[in-house]
């Protein structure tokens, strides 16, 4: 499972690459200004729907994670009340022993 902050990190690694490869292509490619133009257009658009994919992503595994969270800290909690519900009832169990036992 990754965390939020590899993500962040493997996004930025990947924004970087991206332009640095469209300067690259920029650079060695015999092309109209208008050809470069739509180059750049037609780049910047699937760059942006690449990074709404990788936002998608991640919102929907925080998403996930906060659900996993959830039913974690329920299920603690749970158990918690469990216990102590338990130990009420084994501390008056007590009290009613120690009531009736002629011995005290």
């Amino acid at each position: 499972m990754a965390n939020a902050h590899g993500d962040s990190a493997h996004l930025g690694w990947f924004l970087f690459g991206a332009a640095l490869g469209a300067a690259g292509a920029l650079l060695m490619a015999p092309r109209t200004g208008q050809e470069t133009r739509d180059f750049l257009s037609e780049k910047s658009e699937e760059l942006a729907r690449r990074a709404q994919e990788l936002a998608g992503d991640a919102q929907g595994r925080a998403g996930e994670w906060l659900d996993k969270s959830r039913e974690l800290f329920e299920e603690q909690t749970q158990r918690l009340m469990s216990a102590f519900e338990a130990g009420k009832d084994a501390m008056r169990d007590e009290i009613r022993r120690g009531a009736s036992d002629p011995r005290v």
